[in-house]
């Protein structure tokens, strides 16, 4: 008689293979890529998974900085990496500037605020997302304001 032994490791690559494909990613893809090796890999700044990704970041970047006046938006993603790791970790250097939009104003990411000149942030940031349990989080937020 075979024992089979299925570790957590595995376990969790077949849950995170099966999740992407039902949400339409392409596993395979990423497998060529060579996205599915425990170390981070570049991935283009324009792909809709980093897109994704940064609007999160920049949403709770404008949630934390509730003492600002207006909000920020994205000026460039300068660099975008992914690693699987326990769900999938976006590692992301952006480029943030003040907008004219006030703070409350939910959308200031995605609709035509105009940037104010003067206050701009370089910034890095680690989204961890978790498809099969539709979670995301922003685990790390660092931002040094630009003299630019």
């Amino acid at each position: 008689m075979r024992t089979l032994v299925i570790t957590s490791g595995y376990l969790s690559y077949c849950v995170l293979i099966i999740s992407l494909k039902q949400s339409g990613h392409s596993p395979d893809l990423w497998h060529q890529q060579g996205i599915f090796t425990q170390r981070p890999r570049r991935v283009p700044v324009n792909d809709t998974r980093v897109l994704t990704a940064a609007h999160f970041a920049v949403a709770e970047f404008n949630k934390v900085n509730a003492g600002e006046m207006f909000a920020y938006k994205t000026v460039a993603i300068t660099s975008a990496k992914i690693q699987v790791v326990a769900g999938i970790k976006y590692i992301l250097d952006m480029l943030l500037g003040q907008t004219v939009c006030s703070r409350n104003h939910a959308a200031a990411d995605s609709e035509p605020c105009a940037f104010q000149s003067r206050r701009k942030y370089q910034c890095h940031f680690v989204v961890v997302e978790v498809p099969w349990e539709k979670s995301r989080v922003l685990s790390k937020n660092e931002c040094h304001q630009n003299k630019s």
